[in-house]
C-alpha cells in the first residue's frame, strides 16, 4: 500500500506527514493487500485564523474495487486525523462486507467437494486469492 501525503495552502512539515502517514499504515493494515494507494490531502484553508479551518480528504484506491473518497473539516491536525482514520475504517469494512456478501452469492457450483458437497474454497481463502494483488507470492 503506497501512503501519499499532499499539503495545500500551508507548509507540511515532516512531522505531520509522519503522524498521518503512520496513523494510516496502522489502521489500514487489516486492508493493506486490497488497497492500492492512499493519497492524502490537507489544507490550511484559513492560514493561521482561529476556527474550523483544517480539510483532510482521502482517496483510498482499491485493486478491485471503486475508489473511496472521504472529505472531513475540523480545527485541529490529531482529532482531525483521528475521525478520518476512523470514519475510513467504517467505509474500508462495509466494503469488504459487500465483497464477501457478493463472493456468497457468485455459484462455485464446479468448486465442489463430491464426498460431503461443501465448497471446496471456503470464503477465507478465496478472499485473500482474490483480494492479494499483483504482488501475490505463491
Amino acid at each position: 500500500m503506497l501512503i501519499r501525503v499532499h499539503g495545500n495552502g500551508f507548509a507540511l512539515d515532516r512531522e505531520l506527514r509522519d503522524d498521518v502517514q503512520g496513523k494510516i499504515e496502522f489502521s489500514f493494515a487489516r486492508f493493506s493487500r486490497q488497497i492500492g494507494k492512499v493519497n492524502v490531502y490537507l489544507a490550511d484553508l484559513n492560514g493561521p485564523k482561529k476556527g474550523v479551518d483544517k480539510s483532510m480528504r482521502l482517496v483510498i484506491d482499491f485493486e478491485r474495487e471503486p475508489v473511496v473518497v472521504i472529505e472531513e473539516k475540523g480545527e485541529d491536525w490529531p482529532a482531525l486525523i483521528d475521525r478520518m482514520t476512523d470514519r475510513a475504517m467504517q467505509t474500508l469494512s462495509r466494503q469488504s462486507k459487500k465483497f464477501r456478501s457478493r463472493m456468497d452469492r457468485t455459484s462455485m457450483s464446479g468448486d465442489r467437494h463430491e464426498s460431503n458437497g461443501e465448497n471446496a474454497f471456503d470464503d477465507e481463502s478465496v478472499w485473500d486469492f482474490l483480494t492479494a494483488g499483483p504482488n501475490r507470492r505463491e
